[in-house]
């Protein structure tokens, strides 16, 4: 029977057709591709938050210490008969934050820092040489109760700037971290100063603009029209009185920098902050305009700063188009006014903050007690001098570092920089002392018994002592390494804030 192979011929398979897998290959990739881009675009329409990272607790950035060339231990002094008891202080990691990690985390809320900067395009600003973020808000956005709160934070704030030393404004901690010449490090310290002032709740993202971006994006959308409830100059001179007015970008920018109230505070300010940006997303969303963020952005440019993704920004301009401008939440961290000594600052009430933190995420704060007028009191008397101190001393040890190793030194050099160590140490730790005291009696309307009074100024005494051994061991141990510093104890300079004071580590122009 005839099967149609001849004697000794093997049936051969058939050469694949290239093309045709190439075809298939990318037909496929396109699927899936299509199917890819199809769950990316249900998620930036249907679950926003998933490209988001969610409000957690987080720990306070500790300021750097230095570390010891060598054993401390076996080269300590006893203490001689009859010397100054010094009372017993609570060791600490310098200056306590009362952000503290929570036993569990919080979800659901992502919080985003909203800036602004007082500066034009050109570089110029209205306050001293360095433009600072003078509107400072965080909106807590609720994905799952589709909910939106703003909290405006006071710019005059007295803080901390988390990993450095020194006391400043709110508004200036965009300049220690960097300010213009590295706004990305700026903004990311104003945003963990922030995470300090929601009791260490989360804040990893921002957006921060300049004057010039908000009056292009007040132009670019057509203006706002606007109840104008104060009397406004801009700054191209024109005059608007109050009433009902169509407000271009020069305008909305002089409301919401204005700082005329009746109540004479900074919180009237941030209030008609709130009202505007309110009342520009309801214009975005009402005349169908969400959509042209992304692009209003991008068309910005330099004028516009933020650590976001655009699959991030977009999902927020989706979120957005369901929320009721009416339901937005609006709350302000303010204080009154107090200018005792060398400058003003807004002290907050404590028990409005706390209770805010409360309302918008649930939790239970901590005072913020460096930013408390018992605490400034406490600066001004030996506080500052303490940290200045603190300051010097970290400057010798590195000097020593420098120029000489643990087995190069003399034993008369290692003891000189094992007392000065030890005196360093004990100042450190006597200060946390007082800042811990200070978090327990920090309410000034509450009146001391004496035996209060009496505890707080042995340990304020404590705290002078330490400071005038620390200088003495200090002269000792950088006359015996040959002066390789200039050290200065005393504050020479007019304000403790200035260049070279010492106190902040970091010089801002607060003007």
């Amino acid at each position: 029977m005839e099967t149609g192979i001849k004697k000794n011929q093997t049936m051969r398979p058939k050469k694949p057709n290239k093309k045709r897998i190439v075809l298939w290959f990318i037909l496929g990739m396109l699927a899936l591709a299509l199917i890819g881009g199809g769950v990316y675009i249900w998620y930036i329409l249907k679950r926003p938050d998933v490209f988001f990272d969610t409000s957690v607790r987080v720990d306070a950035i500790q300021t750097p210490d230095v570390t010891p060339a060598f054993e401390i231990k076996s080269y300590l002094p006893t203490e001689e008969p009859g010397s100054t008891p010094i009372p017993t202080a609570v060791p600490t990691e310098g200056i306590p934050s009362t952000a503290e990690p929570a036993e569990a985390p919080l979800t659901g809320i992502v919080n985003i820092a909203l800036f602004g900067i007082d500066a034009f395009e050109n570089g110029k600003s209205t306050s001293g040489t360095m433009p600072h973020t003078d509107a400072n808000m965080i909106a807590a956005i609720n994905f799952d109760s589709k909910e939106i709160s703003l909290i405006s934070i006071a710019r005059d704030c007295m803080t901390t700037a988390p990993g450095h030393t020194g006391i400043y404004k709110f508004n200036g901690i965009f300049n220690v971290g960097g300010g213009m010449n590295d706004p990305k490090a700026g903004f990311e310290l104003s945003s963990r100063a922030a995470e300090e002032w929601l009791d260490g709740v989360s804040v990893p993202y921002y957006y921060g603009v300049d004057f010039q971006a908000l009056i292009d994006l007040v132009d670019m959308i057509g203006g706002i029209d606007f109840d104008v409830d104060i009397r406004l100059k801009t700054f191209d001179d024109r005059v608007i009185n109050p009433g009902r007015r169509h407000l271009d970008g020069y305008g909305v920018m002089a409301y919401m920098r204005m700082r005329k109230s009746a109540d004479g505070l900074d919180s009237s300010r941030t209030a008609r902050q709130r009202r505007m940006l309110i009342a520009i997303f309801r214009k975005l969303q009402e005349e169908g305009k969400l959509s042209m963020v992304p692009d209003i952005l991008k068309t910005m440019g330099d004028n516009v700063y933020t650590n976001t993704t655009l699959a991030q920004t977009i999902s927020l301009v989706n979120f957005a188009k369901d929320v009721d401008p009416d339901s937005i939440s609006s709350y302000s961290i303010q204080g009154r006014i107090r200018m005792k000594y060398d400058w003003a600052y807004a002290f907050i009430d404590q028990q409005k903050r706390i209770d805010i933190l409360k309302a918008v995420y649930g939790i239970d704060a901590e005072p913020m007690t460096v930013n408390t007028t018992v605490y400034e009191d406490f600066l001004h008397d030996s506080g500052f001098l303490a940290i200045q101190h603190q300051s010097i001393a970290k400057k010798l040890f590195a000097a020593v570092h420098e120029i000489s190793s643990d087995e190069a030194m003399s034993e008369e050099q290692k003891a000189a920089y094992a007392e000065c160590w030890k005196d360093y140490q004990d100042l450190r730790t006597m200060f946390g002392t007082v800042d811990q005291w200070i978090q327990a009696h920090y309410d000034e309307s509450v009146k001391l018994t004496y035996e209060e009074i009496e505890q707080r100024e042995t340990y304020y005494s404590a705290l002078k002592t330490l400071e005038t051994k620390l200088r003495t061991s200090g002269d000792a141990l950088n006359t015996l390494f040959g002066n390789p510093i200039k050290l200065r104890w005393t504050n020479s300079i007019v304000g403790w804030y200035d260049k070279g004071s010492d106190i902040n580590d970091v010089y801002v122009d607060f003007r």
